[in-house]
């Protein structure tokens, strides 16, 4: 056993050697942090909140900072296929072939229409690569012919389709002090003047496609040099490098740059137009505008939406310099004399307009559609039954488990409930809810609740209840939010925040997790959510945050209100929270709280709390009275340089509340500070925790972190020191989470170092497919102050369309033994056409919509009986992309995720008629289960209107006038102008009421129905 412990000593130090030593020789990665951390088993202390986890997924999160949001950003879906598709291997290209290309036309690959080129969609082990199709590349096109030096031409290339995977808004331009970031590794530091000439050529760079896997992407925020542009870019990142999203990038930096997302391709030019970019068919072809021309080959990631290049490529295509702040996970790209940071300003409000005029015009327009609740809804079922035979200390018995959750609407509710038979015995939890949008009550549910976060009177617990929020949606407790949600039971989730761990759970027989005092920082808090199931099934879901003034608005008034019996001891407390925003940058709030005690006294608990919130730093002050004493506390949290650090200090004075029991502490601090090497492309994170009881001695406890990424796998070492009862303790652990070729290995050892070294646990669980039907999944576990010192369990599981079968065995070193088979299906009724969708992924916590298209011939929106249903539209922005409407206009569109709006738009493609246009190309809606929202979906033939203006006097044509017609419903406007024989025309316009104007001024009134050509009679204007 001493021999076993020396080894595990030594491959402690080991690791941490390693970490550094990948940070010395790997590129620069992306801290993943996806070590397993559990809480510190300490009763007499709060667990460490930055490394803190609570043990307990959810496609649903609720996230709780006192008061729900629906919809943290507002952020639209982000469609990803979930295949992992491995590189076939690339034709080797030799240096010699990679030399100075002349920018030779005729040697361009020329960009090929859709109808001409495929995509060829392989299975898992294959990559996605465009076919090699006859026909040439289009090189740059005319609008882009004026020369981005000068900065006076607008690039008229519009992506295809908005893209939600990344923000579509641009941060306004503003300005702040961001700190000075290493570069990311370019592995050009110190070049001849002869290299320097050696890189002014064209580079020809072979890559391959891979569909981009959802679980590698970063949400981050974009600076080029001290302007924000966004808030929220997606980042993907594999095998220790970045790859940043080709036309997001092009988008917000205003470049001449063309992305064609179906054909996987690019084309433009970059300083000159005669200094070409082609990217496609599996090469790329551009001038070298950087020091570093050693890239011979590349991967190019894809989604539904954009391209992902690889940052080094990126730096040779542009010529920029790329860094990347791991910790506040952000880029900023410095600035260049390409892209001049005051005329990019003075573009980007151009661009701006430009792009309002366009899209006024000929862009595909919006419909936003609101969240219906139904009377009687659809009902969500998830089943999930088995048999399990054990035998525990020589007594063998078998058992019948079973879990089943229900959602559905009810009386214009949201209804959820879960049931749950196992050996632990039977467990019951259900809540009715609703969202209500546009009311001052903006939120309510009755049933099992969350309470709101009350500093000094008692963090959110669950229990039976009802909580309501009203007003704004800042509330009194800015430090911590609350992230929770229902899955099914023996799913892991993990939390992540910028990046770093916060937690991972286990979710139990009452199908729910629950993350609690979560970090909620100044500044963007990027959240991410990772989904492992028992049979191999994983899934990831991401949201953001925004700490900082913005937050609050003067005047404004925010209500919580609520009344709990907690969960672990039926206590109660009724509470009425108040918060009001005495300025932009502060509010004042008082709460009212009637809580029991651990005798179940009733006591009356009024609290006062000042919140100031700063560009940089956030103060909190409470103060609360009880009968006997009173307790005060004073937060403070900010952004120093490269460090992010927090304070508070809380006191105590005979005073008793469910956060401090029995007035057990007197005082407590607690302070944190987080960072990383970003010259070591390292992460670390250092806090503690000093508490000063009223009996006994003092407490104290301090937390180490530092973490790193070799290729797809995160290391991590996290030493933990405590005193408690004036004795010492360290306590260290070490984490391995990632994928290592086929299999995805997620692996944790705690050994406790001193006061005797003893190893406390060893797991280590590893999962692979074993084809597209299978998955293998073993789970090893080392436990040496258990009952069972070592286990094993085994599982395998088989996938059909209609639900899931997995067997598992788990033998351990003392005999006991356990076998358990389990079937799980998902069903979702369709009450109004009375079908039954069986499925094995669940629609408990995603959405479903049906999409009802239609051939709209008086322009009402309304589908009448006489107007005929649309088949063969196919729409984007789902899983299941090539499903089309039916003969009855009809697609059911499931499985969409319900924290945020989601995005569905139109494949133009799929319209057989080119005269048909729909009234809005993109359906903007935020589904939730329980209720198949139908969506109407008017296509109509296109109007045309016709005129002539001449001059008044002459009658000679009125050539050059400029007219426009404004929708009377809507923002959509159409311009035209007089030809040279006083003719105006517009054509393709969408049925409706409009204004016609003629340089500003309103001439008349136009109603166009479908498919209708109307002539004005001549208009004469004064010369």
């Amino acid at each position: 056993m001493s021999a076993l412990l020396g080894i595990l000593q030594f491959c402690r130090w080991l690791t941490l050697a390693a970490i550094f030593l990948i940070a010395l020789l790997a590129p620069k990665p992306v801290s993943q942090g996806t070590s397993i951390n559990e809480p510190v088993n300490d009763a007499n202390l709060k667990t460490l909140t930055p490394l803190a986890i609570t043990e307990s997924d959810s496609a649903t999160p609720t996230i709780v900072n006192d008061t729900p949001s629906e919809n943290p950003l507002n952020r639209q879906q982000k469609a990803i296929v979930k295949t992992v598709i491995q590189p076939e291997q690339v034709s080797q290209v030799s240096p010699a072939q990679i030399t100075q290309l002349r920018p030779d036309k005729a040697m361009l690959p020329q960009r090929s229409s859709n109808k001409d080129s495929a995509v060829t969609m392989t299975t898992a082990g294959q990559s996605i690569v465009d076919e090699p199709v006859d026909g040439n590349l289009e090189i740059a096109s005319e609008n882009y012919l004026a020369k981005q030096s000068s900065i006076k031409s607008l690039p008229t290339a519009a992506p295809l389709q908005p893209n939600p995977h990344n923000n579509q808004k641009a941060a306004e331009t503003t300005f702040s002090e961001v700190p000075q970031m290493p570069v990311l590794p370019v592995n050009s530091v110190a070049l001849s003047q002869t290299e320097l000439n050696a890189c002014e050529h064209q580079l020809a760079i072979p890559y391959t496609n891979q569909m981009a896997d959802e679980a590698l992407f970063l949400v981050t925020q974009l600076f080029y040099a001290d302007m924000l542009l966004s808030n929220e870019m997606f980042a993907y990142q594999d095998n220790s490098r970045i790859y940043l999203p080709l036309e997001f990038i092009v988008e917000q930096l205003l470049l001449p740059l063309q992305i064609d997302i179906d054909t996987l391709s690019a084309h433009g030019w970059f300083v000159d137009e005669s200094q070409t970019i082609q990217i496609g068919q599996q090469l790329m072809l551009f001038w070298n505008q950087g020091l570093d021309c050693s890239a011979t080959s590349s991967v190019i990631y894809h989604d539904s939406w954009d391209l992902y290049i690889e940052t080094k490529v990126l730096q040779q295509l542009f010529g920029i310099e790329i860094n990347f702040d791991s910790a506040r996970q952000k880029f900023e790209i410095a600035a260049s004399e390409n892209i001049p940071l005051s005329q990019l300003i003075e573009r980007q409000k151009k661009y701006q307009l430009f792009n309002a005029q366009k899209n006024s015009a000929d862009e595909r327009t919006v419909r936003a559609v609101n969240k219906e609740y139904a009377v009687v809804g659809d009902l969500a079922l998830n089943v999930d039954l088995g048999v399990r035979t054990q035998s525990l200390n020589d007594v063998a018995k078998t058992e019948l488990d079973s879990y089943i959750q229900a959602r559905t609407d009810l009386f214009g509710h949201n209804s959820y409930a879960a049931y749950s038979q196992t050996e632990s015995g039977a467990t019951f939890n259900g809540y009715l809810e609703r969202v209500i949008q546009d009311q001052w009550i903006n939120f309510y549910r009755l049933g099992d609740v969350d309470s709101h976060s009350l500093s000094l009177v008692s963090s959110s617990t669950r229990g039976a209840g009802f909580t309501v929020s009203a007003g704004s949606e800042f509330t009194a407790d800015l430090r911590t939010i609350v992230v929770d949600g229902e899955l099914e039971p023996g799913w892991d989730v993990e939390l992540y925040r910028n990046n770093t761990l916060i937690g991972v759970q286990r979710v139990q027989s009452d199908g729910l997790y629950r993350f609690i005092e979560v970090p909620y920082y100044i500044g963007l808090n990027q959240y991410q959510l990772r989904f492992y199931g028992p049979n191999g099934e994983s899934r990831v879901e991401s949201f953001s945050k925004l700490l900082d003034s913005s937050v609050l608005e003067k005047g404004s008034i925010g209500v919580n209100v609520g009344g709990i019996a907690r969960e672990q001891d039926d206590l109660k407390q009724y509470y009425a929270d108040i918060n009001w925003a005495a300025r932009e940058d502060m509010t004042l709030g008082l709460a009212l709280v009637q809580q029991q005690d651990e005798l179940k006294q009733w006591q009356f608990l009024p609290r006062l709390s000042v919140n100031y919130v700063g560009d940089a730093q956030l103060i909190q002050l409470n103060y609360v009275q009880s009968e006997q004493g009173y307790a005060t506390s004073a937060a403070i949290q900010g952004s120093q340089s490269d460090i992010d650090w927090q304070a508070e200090w809380q006191k105590y004075s005979n005073y008793s509340t469910w956060d401090n029991v029995g007035g057990r502490i007197k005082q407590e601090a607690f302070t944190s500070l987080s960072g990383s090497f970003a010259d070591l492309g390292l992460n670390w994170g250092l806090n503690g925790r000093w508490q000063a009881l009223n009996f006994g001695s003092d407490n104290a406890q301090a937390n180490f972190l530092l973490s790193g990424q070799l290729y797809s796998l995160s290391l991590s070492n996290e030493l933990r020191w405590s005193s408690l009862n004036k004795l010492d303790s360290w306590s260290d652990r070490i984490a391995i989470s990632g994928r290592l070729n086929d299999w995805q290995v997620r692996s944790y050892v705690d050994v406790e170092i001193s006061p005797e070294l003893t190893l406390n646990q060893w797991v280590s669980n590893l999962n692979t497919a074993i084809n597209d039907d299978a998955n293998y999944q073993v789970e090893l576990r080392y436990q040496p102050n258990s009952d069972t010192e070592f286990s094993i369990r085994n599982s395998i599981a088989y996938f059909f369309d209609f639900g899931s079968l997995r067997l598992d065995i788990d033998n351990a070193s003392n005999g006991d033994w356990f076998a358990q088979m389990k079937w799980n299906s998902a069903v979702l009724w369709d009450t109004e056409q009375d079908r039954w969708l069986i499925d094995r992924m669940s629609y408990i916590n995603t959405g479903t919509v049906k999409i009802i298209a239609f051939q709209d011939d008086n322009a009402n929106g309304e589908f009448e009986a006489e107007e005929q249903p649309i088949s063969g539209l196919r729409f984007s922005g789902h899983s299941q992309s090539n499903k089309q409407t039916d003969q009855n206009g009809e697609l059911l569109v499931t499985q969409l995720q319900t924290n945020r709006q989601q995005k569905l738009t139109l494949n133009e493609n799929s319209l057989a008629d080119p005269f048909l246009l729909p009234a809005a190309h993109i359906i903007s809606v935020n589904p939730h289960p329980g209720h198949i929202q139908p969506i109407l979906f008017p296509v109509m033939y296109t109007a045309e209107l016709e005129g002539e203006v001449v001059w008044q006097e002459s009658g000679l044509a009125a050539t050059g006038k400029l007219l426009e017609l404004q929708s009377t419903n809507s923002d959509m406007t159409y311009q035209a102008r007089v030809e040279y024989d006083g003719v105006f025309i517009f054509d393709q316009i969408l049925p409706g009421d409009y204004q016609l104007f003629l340089d500003n001024e309103p001439i008349r009134s136009v109603k166009l129905m479908p498919g209708e050509f109307l002539q004005l009679p001549q208009l004469g204007i004064n010369d």
